[in-house]
């Protein structure tokens, strides 16, 4: 009955996994909460889940993030709950998420549960200390579509260069964790699962002690995930598996951004078999253009430290 947590670069097609994940009859993949972010790091920095009013005023404010809304929890009820436990000195963040999670399972008729936040990718040392025998599904997919794609939505801050250094980063702290955390970190591609999603879903069902259900290459589509009101770039998840989405960098990414990530992602790209065409030569000053050396700071300091066992948000070992 261990929790699963899907994560992954932002447009790497972390939703579609998780509707096709809680399409299973007995797990449930709720919206996604950014527990880790919204609620664990704030009090984990300031030291205040001994407080009880800063645990309070942050839980309020996280269950009006739109996608935890989507839950309509008994938040009232929820509250004076934790404040028992914290009274008994019996609250923890696992407690908190894992009576979230289950009240959305239990309406479902399911009994396990599992959370997606692309972004607790890099919580994955809180999350393994929260919850030791936590299955993290990490789904990767080829950098330059998933800029593509991100140029494609409104909130969409990065450009080719921030993204190519993101999933390098992203790669060379996966190896990091693996070597860490062994099997229980599972690690998928994209585009392996929507070429041939039946054989892709079966094995990774089969790692999490799943039986496969043929019916959740169908029934995905109907999974309560988000809100297409908040989140219209999800929409395509609720259509049939297109494995047209793979690839599209061929004809859509200019040679200047091509040549981009075949400096930056080259080793990992091949390494992971994908393919990287030559003849796209590195432009320094289409990158200079693009260079964001705060972002490479912050990705230097994040890598530094997890690859020193350390907590990259508080610094602390474990």
């Amino acid at each position: 009955m261990a929790p699963i947590f899907v994560v992954g670069m932002p447009r790497s097609g972390t939703t579609l996994l998780a509707a096709l994940l809680s399409a299973h009859s007995q797990l449930a993949i709720g919206p996604e909460t950014a527990y880790f972010d919204l609620v664990w790091k704030p009090l984990e920095r300031g030291q205040s889940l001994g407080v009880w009013s800063e645990v309070e005023r942050t839980l309020v404010s996280w269950f009006e993030k739109p996608s935890v809304a989507l839950m309509k929890l008994p938040t009232a009820e929820l509250l004076e709950e934790w404040h028992a436990a914290w009274t008994d000195g019996k609250l923890s963040h696992n407690l908190i998420l894992s009576r979230v999670m289950e009240i959305n399972a239990v309406r479902q008729g399911k009994t396990r549960w599992g959370e997606k936040t692309p972004g607790h990718f890099l919580f994955v040392p809180a999350i393994k200390h929260e919850y030791p025998d936590a299955h993290i599904v990490y789904i990767i997919r080829d950098p330059r579509d998933i800029h593509l794609s991100l140029t494609k939505v409104s909130w969409n801050t990065g450009n080719a260069f921030n993204h190519a250094v993101q999933w390098r980063e992203y790669q060379a702290i996966c190896q990091r964790y693996r070597a860490r955390y062994g099997p229980s970190l599972i690690v998928i591609r994209y585009e392996d699962l929507v070429s041939d999603p039946g054989p892709v879903l079966a094995g990774l069902t089969e790692q999490l002690g799943l039986q496969f259900e043929e019916d959740m290459l169908t029934r995905y589509r109907e999974q309560p995930l988000f809100d297409l009101r908040d989140e219209p770039w999800k929409q395509r998840v609720a259509t049939t598996i297109d494995a047209t989405n793979a690839g599209k960098w061929r004809t859509q990414l200019n040679p200047d951004l091509l040549g981009i990530f075949n400096r930056l992602c080259g080793s990992s790209l091949r390494q992971l078999g994908y393919d990287v065409p030559p003849g796209a030569k590195f432009s320094a000053a289409q990158a200079l253009r693009q260079l964001d050396v705060h972002a490479l700071i912050w990705w230097a300091r994040m890598v530094w430290r997890i690859t020193r066992g350390r907590d990259p948000w508080l610094g602390s070992s474990g």
